[in-house]
């Protein structure tokens, strides 16, 4: 079913008012997918702030979804004893499932004692050394300490050093509880064999039950994977992300045959990065991209000649055709796009690709891109789900709304909200923007809504896809993120990084410049009607047809 995907008069009248803290708090869940333990517990507190001990129906919803938020942070930190200890105040004045209360009383005491306050120092004493981590987790005997200590490996990509970690604390008191929240950590590394094992160690939850769905789904069961999630709402209700994904089962696969009867111009752009963009033609080429037109822009690299991108080019594409533009100069990331956009193949086209020099795709990244403005039809640009290199596949960027708008004021939510991928962001969504990285534009759109070329004050990158994507909503076009396709973007991994102060001080400079380009009016309006269009989604498509 297509949808224009406005609020509806009702809808926006309701936009207008005041939010509720439950209202607020319901929308950073979705947003979120699922909060960090840490942020979970602040999002508990704000719910029962001020509550008087009536049963009207505001309060007990307010209690209801402060206790599942305590529920799930629980499930993906067993070992956190300040979440415990508020859960177990809550849950006599709620419901929860049987099976949860059975999970729940099966859980062993940590004899160390360690809050998480003073556990948290600990981990941080190593900085972003892994070697000083396992000196820390080999000196303490805590539970917490370790359980932190996996959750770092993890979020860095150490496989093999998780694994190592993963097995000793498994054969402890809290291994059974934790086996299933590691078990999504070994199936993003690509490791079924010890997905399995940790996932039949623990008893059963909704992360349990999630995973099951998961690995149902990759083999094309997609019944048993609704079971399952079907289940996992049983077991923890307020999960938002399982809606959506619900939805998404009942909705067409994207057809292959959409590429082959589209007229698509792919542009991307290089400078100094020879294998890496070598890399990532190899991954456009493996992809079904159909008759596809692909223009790389040599952005005046000076770390190989014209003659050695060529020929590379050439060995690596057999016959494909891919032109290939030399620039003398670097003109910047905003220009290379702008001369990319003026090319007659760009003119003669419907869409138009934008891709890094160093991304790796999904092999059905653009029929489903093109799927995308099938079903979202004010949709002028579409974007993936960012994941970070590394043996264990993690979060890097999925959508962004406004956080706060003002006077010369854009804060912008974070582009990262939880680094762990439990499939929590992978659906379709309006938002505000989307990651630049890998993004298709519906031209016509484009053209006919008067959508302005990228800013090259934005030069040379950073903040020039942000902005580009606000100006489209400014022009009454929208943004739409897809979850289902994964790109992994191999040199912004800004989990390890070296801190720049030049960079930072030039990606500050940038937001700042966005930041005069628009009023306050202009920013209320366009946060507004981001966040409506994404309420009338959320309401009318896939909550009110998955309920």
């Amino acid at each position: 079913m297509n949808h224009a995907l406005h609020p509806s008069p009702h809808q926006r009248n309701a936009m207008h008012q005041q939010p509720t803290i439950l209202d607020h708090i319901s929308w950073l869940h979705r947003f979120q997918g699922y909060f960090d333990p840490g942020h979970a517990v602040w999002a508990a507190q704000k719910l029962l702030e001020g509550l008087a001990p009536s049963q009207d129906s505001q309060s007990a919803a307010r209690i209801d979804l402060a206790t599942g938020l305590l529920r799930q942070a629980l499930v993906m930190n067993p070992c956190d004893p300040n979440v415990r200890g508020l859960l177990g105040q809550l849950l006599p004045m709620t419901g929860s499932s049987p099976d949860f209360h059975a999970w729940f009383e099966a859980l062993p005491q940590d004899a160390s004692g360690l809050t998480m306050e003073q556990a948290h120092p600990l981990i941080e004493q190593c900085g972003d050394d892994p070697e000083h981590l396992e000196q820390i987790l080999t000196t303490s005997p805590a539970s917490l300490v370790h359980f932190l200590g996996l959750s770092k490996f993890w979020q860095w990509g150490e496989k093999e050093r998780f694994v190592r970690w993963a097995e000793r604390f498994t054969q402890g008191p809290y291994g059974p509880a934790t086996a299933p929240l590691l078990a999504w950590a070994t199936w993003k590394s690509g490791d079924e064999t010890l997905t399995l094992e940790l996932l039949n160690q623990g008893p059963e939850s909704f992360l349990s039950l999630n995973l099951k769905a998961e690995l149902a789904l990759h083999e094309g069961r997609t019944d048993t994977a609704r079971m399952f999630w079907l289940r996992s709402l049983a077991w923890e209700p307020h999960q938002p992300h399982l809606r959506y994904r619900l939805w998404e089962l009942d909705q067409p696969k994207a057809d292959p045959a959409l590429v082959e009867k589209s007229k698509v111009h792919i542009g991307f752009y290089t400078f100094n990065k020879l294998a890496t963009t070598l890399r990532t033609l190899e991954s456009l080429l493996a992809s079904n991209i159909g008759p596809s037109q692909i223009t790389l822009l040599n952005n005046g690299s000076t770390a190989f000649t014209s003659e050695e991108l060529d020929s590379a080019v050439q060995t690596l594409a057999q016959g494909r055709p891919v032109t290939i533009i030399h620039l003398p100069v670097n003109i910047g990331a905003p220009a290379a796009r702008n001369w990319l956009f003026t090319l007659p193949e760009t003119q003669e086209a419907d869409y138009l690709a934008y891709l890094d020099d160093d991304v790796l795709l999904p092999r059905d990244w653009l029929a489903c891109y093109l799927q995308d403005f099938q079903l979202f039809l004010k949709a002028v640009v579409v974007g993936p789900k960012g994941v970070n290199p590394g043996d264990i596949r993690t979060i890097q960027y999925v959508y962004r709304y406004f956080q706060e708008t003002g006077d010369k004021t854009i804060r912008c939510t974070n582009n990262a909200p939880l680094f762990m991928d439990l499939g929590q962001f992978d659906y379709r969504r309006p938002c505000l923007s989307v990651m630049g990285c890998c993004h298709l534009f519906d031209l016509k759109k484009w053209n006919r809504l008067g959508v302005p070329s990228f800013d090259i004050r934005f030069s040379p990158s950073q903040v020039d896809d942000l902005e580009h994507n606000i100006q489209i909503w400014k022009a009454g076009g929208q943004a739409v993120y897809d979850g289902r396709v994964a790109v992994v973007s191999t040199s912004h991994d800004q989990r390890r990084a070296p801190k720049d102060a030049a960079w930072d001080a030039h990606v500050l400079g940038n937001h700042i410049k966005m930041e005069h380009k628009f009023t306050e009016r202009e920013l209320a309006v366009i946060d507004r009607e981001s966040r409506g269009v994404d309420q009338a989604f959320w309401q009318d498509e896939v909550f009110g047809k998955g309920s």
